[in-house]
């Protein structure tokens, strides 16, 4: 049996990336804590790795209707990823040739499948993608879109976020986005059972077993779990709740709590001063 135990520590403004993909890559920066806050264990970087698991998996999975394309419009297809240093993207459309850079992706029901090798996305930043993944989208106009979305061992690098830097995605997830006039975006992740996120650096593997995450941008950046279940290693931990952090003053509210077997682990919410705070009861499975 597993020794019980209180670990906590705060993060002055924001220790943690959050890397956020709703039709186009929003990344919050990740500056480093000060001097006189103490970085966090491993065991508390496990549970952080539970709480991005979702968001990189998504990132990765929905490549193709998020960084190859933006709302409909294409980004990458068919050449360079920006400039000869920065690999290349081969894209299909129904098994066709594909849109070119520019345009907008049909509407109605189709197939985009995007082949990346090398390929720096974000306009050329440190983000890297090998693989091919997919999206079987059904769009009526680009204000709002809902898609399966799949990868096929889908290498993803320099994604910024905390232990999960290196990553290769397999599976597939139902994937929907909604825009809400024009402060309001929601995207909803729903990673099928059985799809994995493995750490390239570590080979532990995060593999889902249902449950959704959602991200909400409007002035602030809200992400939900609802009944969200990662097994690490086999080991199934299920995240519920919701945090949100204040765009340009890294204030953050709310509360994600993370069980095994209906037993709380692990919380990780905004304390009283508005910062970040991860508090371990149970040491977690590394991811």
């Amino acid at each position: 049996m597993r020794s019980r135990f209180l670990a906590r520590v705060v993060i002055a403004g924001l220790a943690v990336s959050v890397v956020i993909t709703l039709g186009c890559g929003i990344t919050e920066p990740s500056p480093p804590p000060p001097p006189d806050v103490q970085p966090p264990s491993a065991s508390q970087r496990a549970a952080l790795s539970l709480l991005e698991a979702a968001s990189v998996h998504m990132q990765v999975t929905t490549s193709p209707l998020t960084w190859a394309s933006q709302e409909g419009r294409v980004i990458l297809t068919n050449g360079p990823c920006g400039s000869v240093e920065s690999g290349s993207v081969q894209a299909t459309l129904d098994g066709g040739v594909a849109p070119t850079s520019g345009t907008f992706l049909p509407t109605g029901s189709h197939t985009y499948v995007v082949s990346f090798s090398n390929c720096l996305v974000n306009g050329g930043e440190s983000t890297l993608l090998n693989g091919v993944a997919s999206a079987a989208y059904n769009v009526a106009d680009w204000s709002s879109a809902t898609a399966t979305v799949s990868a096929d061992s889908v290498r993803g690098q320099g994604l910024g976020v905390s232990g999960l830097n290196d990553v290769t995605a397999e599976g597939s997830a139902v994937w929907t986005r909604v825009r809400s006039g024009s402060e309001r975006r929601t995207a909803t992740y729903t990673p099928a059972t059985g799809s994995r996120l493995v750490n390239t650096l570590t080979t532990n593997v995060a593999t889902f077993g249902g449950g959704a995450y959602s991200v909400i941008l409007t002035d602030r950046v809200e992400r939900r779990f609802d009944n969200l279940k990662v097994a690490i290693n086999g080991t199934e931990y299920t995240l519920n709740g919701s945090l949100e952090v204040t765009s340009g003053t890294t204030y953050y509210t709310g509360e994600v709590r993370i069980t095994n077997n209906g037993t709380l682990v692990a919380r990780i919410y905004g304390d009283v001063r508005k910062a970040l705070t991860i508090e371990v009861l149970v040491a977690l499975v590394p991811l």
